[in-house]
């Protein structure tokens, strides 16, 4: 009878080990990097809706030409072909300032960046520039200050991260950012009449 015992507990001994070691093969997610000190830099271009349309409309996209802790192309030259990270934002007007020559024009929107292995990055089809795995997803509040003169502006940027999921990049499983925090972006462009594209930019975003 004690022996019978005794061999029972050593099954449910084990049992309970067994289950004790699942916790440990689940902290996988722990192994995730989540870069939270984020940095990029930005390569696009941009494409406002035609004078009187109503709601005025605005998408700026692109390449990302780095970011902090992830290799951003695959190959040279390092160009919209080559890159791993694309983004693309959807945008609406809400106002527009005259202020002698210069037009101070807020818009808030959505702001996406893919990870996108394709290598179909092209600035003739905006629609490239959206076709990967999204992750990351902020809303954004932007305030553009275009000069009439020069047609050259500044934008700056505030994003708040709305979604952000997990990706592989080579050996290592990469997060950024967390939902929640936010960022901030700046611009440099000139703008492109009556184009397509309406103008091209350059900037980097923090956080």
């Amino acid at each position: 009878m004690t022996r019978t015992f005794w061999l029972v507990g050593l099954v449910m001994a084990s049992l309970i080990g067994g289950t004790g070691a699942g916790p440990a093969r689940g902290d996988d997610a722990a192994a995730v990097k989540h870069i939270r000190g984020l940095s990029f830099e930005f390569v696009g271009q941009f494409q406002n809706s035609a004078p009187g349309v109503t709601p005025a409309t605005h998408t700026h996209y692109g390449y990302l030409s780095h970011i902090r802790g992830v290799r951003a192309f695959r190959t040279t030259p390092e160009n919209e072909a080559t890159a791993f990270f694309t983004f693309f934002a959807d945008g609406a007007t809400l106002r527009v300032i005259a202020n002698g020559p210069l037009r101070i024009v807020t818009r808030t929107g959505r702001l996406s960046i893919y990870r996108d292995a394709s290598g179909n990055g092209n600035f003739a089809k905006p629609e490239t520039f959206r076709d990967g795995a999204r992750v990351l997803v902020g809303t954004f509040r932007q305030q553009v200050v275009n000069n009439t003169v020069t047609g050259s502006f500044t934008t700056f940027h505030q994003v708040t991260i709305t979604s952000t999921r997990s990706f592989r990049a080579g050996r290592a499983t990469v997060q950024l950012g967390r939902v929640g925090q936010r960022f901030r972006i700046e611009f440099s462009g000139q703008g492109n009449m009556p184009g397509p594209p309406s103008g091209y930019l350059g900037g980097y975003g923090v956080g």
